[in-house]
């Protein structure tokens, strides 16, 4: 309860920074417990699914369908992607194809930009997202600059305060974790290149009409 009337006074007294710390300390300390609770969830799913597999009522094209999703979860469990059937078994196709060259990582980061068509595997980025991709690497490395400057600047200017110290420090922070979040957008368009070009190494590739945008 002090923990969430000291984060209201934050808000009220404009004091960004002590927000983002209130919110960040706890998150940090947390995040195993949240990464194991995340983790349980996820294995609860399949023990739910693998008794309801063994109840005897569980018949027919019902039992079909839970035995899918079944190996859905498992797949999503080892490798972080939840796919369906067919294009989960071309998605395994391709990684066997590269001989393990093409990681599982980089189908689910590519994932956005990924089709399955005439049981072929397809890379597609349009215009828009291929500029997105160079407006947050550009700005992104810009901003990472500028925070580091920013937070430079306290030891440069005579007579500071700590609090008006902390600040800017805070600021330079804030500068360099927006540019790091906007680089880590650029991440889907990079995978999605490398799984466009091995794809086209093994002929597996079905190459969308916008698709030329993936190749280097």
């Amino acid at each position: 309860m002090d923990i969430l009337q000291q984060l209201i006074g934050a808000v009220r007294d404009g004091n960004f920074l002590l927000v983002i710390v209130i919110v960040a300390v706890p998150l940090i300390f947390n995040f195993q417990k949240i990464v194991e609770f995340s983790e349980e969830r996820k294995k609860a799913r399949i023990v739910k699914l693998s008794e309801a597999l063994n109840s005897p009522l569980i018949t027919g094209l019902t039992k079909f369908h839970l035995e899918e999703e079944l190996v859905t979860e498992q797949f999503k469990i080892t490798t972080g992607i939840r796919l369906e059937k067919e294009i989960r078994e071309a998605v395994i196709q391709a990684h066997i194809n590269t001989k393990g060259e093409l990681d599982f990582k980089h189908f689910k980061r590519a994932l956005p930009h990924i089709f399955y068509k005439d049981l072929k595997l397809g890379v597609k980025i349009s215009f828009f997202e291929l500029a997105s991709f160079w407006v947050n690497l550009i700005f992104g490395f810009i901003l990472v600059l500028v925070g580091l400057l920013v937070m430079e600047l306290p030891s440069q200017i005579k007579g500071i305060s700590i609090a008006q110290g902390l600040g800017i420090f805070g600021m330079g922070a804030l500068f360099i974790a927006i540019a790091l979040f906007m680089i880590s957008q650029t991440i889907p368009v990079v995978s999605a290149r490398k799984v466009s070009k091995e794809l086209e190494k093994t002929h597996n590739n079905l190459i969308f009409p916008t698709a030329k945008a993936s190749v280097d």
